[in-house]
């Protein structure tokens, strides 16, 4: 009742800009790798035939849907009329010109292609109705000229893959930006805080720092080369990325080309329960299981937790504690929380 309905003024830490260029730098790397994997998935939704017989009705439907509308530039749209090359657009909040507004078959097919279905089945796309029908509810974004006037509309589809974005001031701990995924209004999901993922080599850091605690240091020699290691599910043969082997090299070499091999032989001298210590102390886990493969990040934990632990490096080995309240002030001005 206090937080709805008490006055109460919170000052966050994020910094508006910073997350504006967040949410743009996230959703841009997304669509450009969604554009480049993945084909056409389809509408976003359909409307019912009788929403379309009025001029204008198609608006009312539309506005009426559960659709993303937080993403910048991008607007909800109807598919009107399927021609031979083009289809015909209406657009929220988009009056219609004289010639109303298209979508070119042509330059929309460079890089759909191909149209899936819920099975993961692809169909070829050659002509317009074979990628779009009247009714189709889909994503648009205009092109601009150096005026700003939109020269075209170009067809958009929210992402398959997903991502999350965290941006910190490693010396307070101050959270500047954070984006959990392409939209909120998609999907709540925070994949910052909430989606659990293996780190893989971004973990490796931290078992260089145990071993360099342990008595090593960057010139110790260690073996880049094949190892076995019996585990209770059969024999584990991890390897290097480039499936090559260079031998001995010295410690530094080993986090600074990454080498998985010459990791796996530092966590097993040291013990993985220094490696775990570490790693625990750190916090990017609360208990860091002791399997050998954990030193090359199989262990799943948050990208906030990672950023918080690559923060503690850059600030000297302080503890830095992700904060994402400045403070709380009642209505009457005073803090009830710092």
């Amino acid at each position: 009742d206090e937080f709805f309905g008490g006055g109460l003024t919170i000052r966050a830490t994020m910094d508006p800009d910073l997350q504006k260029e967040a949410a743009k730098a996230l959703r841009t790397g997304l669509e450009a790798y969604d554009r480049a994997h993945s084909p056409w998935r389809g509408p976003a939704a359909i409307l019912p035939a009788e929403a379309l017989k009025s001029g204008e009705g198609w608006r009312e439907a539309l506005s009426g849907l559960t659709l993303a509308r937080d993403i910048e530039d991008w607007h909800p749209a109807v598919v009107l009329e399927v021609g031979d090359k083009t289809a015909r657009i209406g657009i929220e909040g988009v009056e219609a010109d004289a010639d109303g507004h298209f979508l070119s078959f042509a330059e929309e097919n460079e890089w759909a292609k191909n149209r899936e279905d819920s099975d993961g089945n692809k169909t070829p796309m050659r002509k317009p109705s074979d990628m779009w029908a009247v009714g189709d509810v889909i994503y648009v974004k205009p092109e601009r000229d150096e005026a700003g006037g939109v020269t075209r509309w170009t067809l958009r589809q929210i992402p398959g893959i997903q991502g999350g974005f965290m941006a910190m001031d490693t010396n307070t701990g101050r959270v500047l930006a954070m984006q959990g995924g392409f939209s909120y209004q998609e999907s709540v999901f925070n994949r910052a805080t909430q989606a659990m993922r293996q780190p893989g080599s971004s973990i490796k850091p931290f078992v260089y720092a145990s071993a360099l605690d342990s008595g090593y240091s960057p010139v110790s020699i260690i073996i880049d080369a094949p190892i076995e290691i019996d585990t209770p599910q059969g024999l584990w043969t991890p390897k290097n990325a480039s499936n090559q082997y260079y031998g001995t090299a010295p410690l530094r070499i080993g986090i600074e080309q990454s080498r998985n091999l010459m990791t796996i032989r530092l966590a097993k001298e040291i013990g993985m329960d220094v490696v775990a210590d570490y790693a625990e102390r750190f916090g990017v886990y609360d208990n860091m299981n002791t399997f050998l493969a954990n030193a090359l990040g199989s262990q799943e934990t948050t990208l906030f937790r990672m950023v918080s632990a690559y923060a503690m490096f850059a600030n000297g080995g302080e503890r830095v504690e992700p904060t994402m309240v400045d403070r709380v002030q009642d209505r009457f001005g005073t803090t009830i929380y710092k």
